[in-house]
């Protein structure tokens, strides 16, 4: 038998933080369509069934298209079976309010409800205020079945609505912990016999997921079972940091930057933050570096926490006005941050350069 562990699909993100809002409604429509090629997916390799480990949509205003291309998904393949627990982001089920849902759509509530597939029991349960603490001395599982348990919430060794406590599940005679919440696939041992695992969201959104997503997937034979994660994103996020240290020109940060992503694909997404240090004397032209890099990925973010760099002794000592606004704005007792932003706006100035806002 075989199981797709997937959770964390956030459906109808906005995603207009990092990206244009046309490039949101891209994603957001790459999301919908991740999700039908995973149902597709399903169908093609003989998996039994697809086991939504929570936040499946992002808000609870859902879109109709959004809840059409679920349901049509679903649909289309009978033959597997969608068992879908609720997380944190979905936190009604006005997502499906007034849909006939499909036979093979499955919804479990805030009680163990449990699914058997010949010596193969899947339970799971949606942790709530009322039940987080009663909720784990009522799991009852037999060491004959091959148990699979799914919850959603944050791993903790303490029970509450929004945490999985662990200690509480170890010795119920579970084989596979199916979570969601965490964004990134995580596996780790439960106890003896099982273990637990994060299969990580099916899509990056944001560049705090930056790697590989995907799936988990559960193959067991007879009692054995086994498990590995699979790689299914459309896109892949990706972050590099970039030292600018003695470089004085844009088209070499420029360089720079497109080596360190050299190996990335032009279909995905890159932040990059500029680090070290640079001079006044340093051109780092911002909008035009993202202008360049635009052209070449999907999306690109630039960040700089590069810091400005003044040789002992340069401009201080100057008989000159140059020298003169530094020793103002250095006795001024300015934060860093803002220290290097006013003696880099005012050096450029007073060398007739065009001033980076």
């Amino acid at each position: 038998m075989k199981i797709i562990h997937c959770s964390d699909i956030h459906l109808d993100s906005k995603m207009e933080s990092n990206l244009t809002k046309q490039q949101a409604a891209q994603r957001s429509s790459e999301l919908r369509q991740t999700f039908a090629d995973l149902a597709d997916y399903a169908a093609e390799n003989g998996i039994s069934v697809v086991l939504i480990a929570g936040d499946l949509f992002d808000t609870q205003r859902i879109s109709a298209t959004t809840v059409g291309c679920v349901l049509d998904a679903v649909a289309a393949h009978p033959e597997v079976d969608f068992l879908y627990l609720r997380g944190n982001h979905d936190e009604s089920a006005r997502a499906f309010a007034g849909a006939v849902l499909p036979e093979n759509l499955k919804l479990f509530s805030d009680r163990w409800e449990y699914h058997r597939y010949g010596n193969v029991v899947i339970a799971g349960a949606e942790l709530t205020d009322s039940n987080h603490t009663s909720l784990y001395g009522s799991l009852k599982l037999s060491p004959k079945d091959v148990n699979i348990v799914t919850l959603h919430g944050q791993e903790s060794t303490a029970p509450g609505p929004e945490l999985v406590c662990l200690p509480s599940l170890r010795g119920k005679n579970i084989r596979y912990l199916a979570l969601g919440h965490l964004h990134s696939y995580r596996l780790q041992q439960l106890d003896h016999s099982g273990e637990y695992c994060y299969c990580g969201c099916l899509e990056g959104r944001g560049f705090d997921e930056c790697g590989e997503k995907g799936f988990v997937l559960i193959d067991i034979d007879a009692d054995r079972l086994r498990s590995r994660f699979v790689p299914f994103a459309r896109r892949q996020l990706h972050e590099f940091r970039v030292d600018i240290t003695g470089q004085t020109q844009s088209n070499r940060i420029c360089t720079a930057m497109l080596e360190a992503a050299a190996d990335v694909p032009r279909k995905d997404l890159v932040k990059f933050t500029l680090c070290g240090s640079f001079t006044p004397e340093t051109n780092k032209d911002l909008p035009h570096l993202t202008h360049v890099l635009q052209n070449r990925f999907f999306a690109v973010k630039l960040a700089d926490e590069s810091r400005l760099l003044l040789e002992h002794g340069s401009y201080e000592n100057d008989i000159s006005l140059k020298g003169e606004f530094t020793r103002l704005v250095l006795a001024a007792g300015l934060p860093e941050d803002d220290r290097d932003a006013v003696l880099l706006a005012g050096l450029q100035a007073l060398s007739g350069e065009e001033v980076a806002l």
